[in-house]
């Protein structure tokens, strides 16, 4: 009788999550998961500064190659969108650590007026090593950044703000 009733406890229980549209999938130790987020440069200036806009919609492609391998080809890839704050969320299943070189790169932007791929912004490289001591398997990639065809009327001002020099010479 009492394993009856667990039986109803959990067929209940899977019921109310299927109900409420909730998934729960089971996550291995080697699935991995990277992070990270796509903006606008609207100043064209090669960095994020305060007039940089996140991009809702975008699509990022996670591609993994082996790093012994001769031609270079992606063994495996994976894509994502970012929400509307303009981060990405990928999950990349049966993760090979050491054995690949992965790389998260742009591949478009729903943005009118910006979506020229910002040359160094285009794609972030993604350190997915086991044995790294880290204790969590989600990793974070630098920011990626598309061009405004037009930078924004007061992008002088905000750059000046900034009080960017010119590199010392020695």
């Amino acid at each position: 009788m009492a394993r009856w009733s667990a039986a109803v406890l959990f067929a209940a229980a899977v019921l109310t999550a299927a109900s409420s549209c909730v998934l729960v999938a089971a996550v291995r130790d080697d699935d991995f998961f990277v992070e990270g987020s796509v903006y606008c440069d609207t100043c064209r200036a090669g960095f994020e500064t305060n007039a940089t806009t996140p991009i809702a919609g975008a699509k990022v492609r996670l591609e993994c190659r082996h790093f012994k391998s001769a031609s270079g080809a992606v063994e495996r890839s994976a894509e994502g969108s970012t929400n509307a704050t303009g981060q990405y969320h990928i999950e990349l299943v049966d993760n090979r650590g050491a054995e690949e070189v992965c790389v998260v790169a742009l591949v478009s932007s729903p943005m009118p007026g910006c979506g020229e791929k910002e040359v160094g912004r285009d794609r972030a490289p993604v350190a997915l090593l086991t044995d790294a001591g880290l204790a969590t398997t989600v990793r974070r990639a630098n920011p990626l950044g598309f061009l405004k065809e037009q930078p924004l009327p007061n992008c002088g001002e905000i750059l000046a703000s900034y009080a960017l020099r010119s590199a010392p010479s020695y």
